[in-house]
């Protein structure tokens, strides 16, 4: 479970960043007050498409530290995404500690989105690659399909997505009969022989939901999020850091117990 023990300490490196304050500034926190060398950053780069039509591109420059912090582009640098002959400058999101930088652009499967990060006074990163995998479609189950205790649901997609990396997780709300809610999310399986099919357990899911709470659960709201994935390429300019093309569907169930 490689990636998403990546994802998670992408996470936990986010919410440090966030409790070790604001982010740096990318044109005047690198040595004597100057830039920040791009050799020095790390890159987190993303091109997702979750649901059809729609791609959207995430960058997040950073330190690379685990008690680090983010950058926030100033003095003239900025990232900017293209897809064929289409270009958009990419907009902070505005987050007080930790700016992601992000643009939209049509789902195209099998065509570079190029980022750029261009930089007036320090060194540009000019050619990151990300290619999306194919569009699929989850067939089993049902979206709004009932569950309860004891249940195994067999997870199915076409096509199957390979050669990209196929992660099934699940987000899961759970109500419990005092009023009081539970959440939960994680990994579910790697679908490692390829075949577009994967079994899950509903009750590890609703356990998971509230490990420490004595009142009945009525009824929980479960996610199942397939994602088919491809690894890009960054810019060698750039420290560190990864590239992903993720393709995500998600289907719903309505769990009851019996």
């Amino acid at each position: 479970m490689h990636r998403t023990r990546t994802r998670m300490l992408v996470l936990a490196a986010l919410l440090t960043l966030a409790a070790c304050g604001g982010p740096k500034s990318s044109s005047t926190s690198g040595s004597e007050g100057g830039p920040v060398a791009t050799s020095r950053m790390t890159i987190w780069l993303t091109v997702e498409s979750s649901e059809p039509g729609m791609a959207v591109v995430r960058a997040n420059l950073n330190d690379g530290k685990l008690l680090g912090e983010s950058y926030r582009l100033d003095g003239g640098d900025y990232l900017r995404a293209c897809l064929n002959n289409v270009c958009r400058n990419m907009a902070d999101n505005d987050s007080i500690f930790t700016p992601d930088y992000i643009a939209r652009f049509d789902y195209q499967p099998g065509v570079d989105y190029v980022v750029s990060f261009n930089r007036r006074e320090a060194q540009s990163a000019p050619d990151s690659r990300i290619v999306l995998p194919p569009a699929f479609t989850i067939v089993t189950p049902a979206n709004r399909s009932q569950v309860t205790n004891g249940d195994t649901v067999l997870v199915t997609w076409s096509p199957t997505g390979a050669p990209a990396l196929v992660e099934l997780n699940y987000e899961a709300d759970c109500t419990f009969l005092d009023g009081t809610h539970g959440t939960s999310s994680g990994d579910l399986s790697d679908d490692a022989n390829s075949d577009g099919r994967e079994s899950v357990r509903i009750d590890p899911i609703v356990t998971f939901t509230h490990p420490n709470v004595t009142s009945p659960v009525t009824r929980c709201s479960i996610d199942i999020i397939v994602s088919h994935e491809l690894q890009g390429r960054l810019d060698p300019a750039f420290h560190h850091g990864f590239a992903r093309g993720i393709v995500s569907r998600r289907v719903t169930l309505d769990y009851i117990p019996h």
